[in-house]
């Protein structure tokens, strides 16, 4: 299928469940050809409700292998010459977390399973940037938004435990500063956005007591791309979902 030159395109990683999978129902609400990066395609994916859309193209994506990124992004332009949105949403929390352990460093910590979070939320990130910025820096948004969290903030951090994954953001809201300082010389922009408390499966099972839905974040994350003045910005801005700037 050639791109069709009325419709914008995003790309958005780790869409088979979750935030991912609310913000390609979003975007393909709004008319975007949407390529969805999954990990593990599997017959029970979430995705697959909605695959029928002939604007999808699901993708067989590990952010955490570099040569799944590049392959997918290969696939990619063999559809379009351009990308206008780049959406790093790939995550994974760490054993202690999955298992809401709170150890702090006067317990012993699994510094191994630490790595593969860093290898994902951090790493991944910048793969997928490294991957696909020759396509986004030619679309018309030139945005790459990185979902990131305030758990990554430092100096908000009021807390001893989680090493792994405040670690992981951390490194990626770095990632993301050192990707804008060349992304504005070319006119892009990076967004690190903290979707809030979902509702979502990263502990395994549906976590009822968060405070909103995935789709609550998917739609309001839109309409942050829609705001002229947050639009405006060459700074990297790192941001709630309804927009409100978090310390660093």
């Amino acid at each position: 299928m050639k791109k069709n030159e009325t419709k914008k395109t995003v790309l958005i990683t780790g869409a088979n469940h979750g935030l991912g999978l609310s913000l390609a129902k979003v975007f393909l609400n709004h008319n975007y050809i949407v390529f969805a990066g999954v990990y593990m395609l599997t017959e029970n994916s979430q995705i697959k409700k909605i695959q029928d859309n002939e604007d999808l193209h699901i993708i067989d994506m590990d952010v955490s292998d570099t040569e799944s990124v590049e392959k997918a992004a290969e696939y990619v332009k063999g559809f379009t010459e351009s990308i206008d949105i780049v959406i790093n949403n790939a995550g994974i929390l760490c054993d202690d977390s999955l298992s809401r352990r709170n150890n702090t460093i006067l317990d012993k910590l699994d510094v191994d399973s630490m790595m593969d979070v860093y290898d994902v939320n951090a790493l991944g990130a910048l793969r997928v940037a490294n991957s696909f910025s020759s396509l986004l820096l030619k679309g018309e948004d030139k945005l790459l938004i990185n979902i990131s969290s305030e758990a990554g903030s430092i100096m908000d951090c009021k807390v001893s435990d989680w090493h792994g994954y405040r670690m992981s953001k951390a490194a990626m809201n770095m990632a993301g500063a050192l990707i804008q300082n060349e992304y504005v010389k070319h006119g892009g922009k990076v967004w690190q956005i903290h979707p809030g408390w979902m509702q979502t499966y990263m502990h395994g099972e549906k976590n009822d007591e968060a405070h909103h839905s995935s789709d609550f974040s998917a739609e309001h994350l839109y309409e942050l791309i829609l705001d002229a003045e947050a639009q405006k910005s060459d700074s990297l801005l790192f941001m709630d979902i309804l927009g409100e700037p978090l310390p660093w």
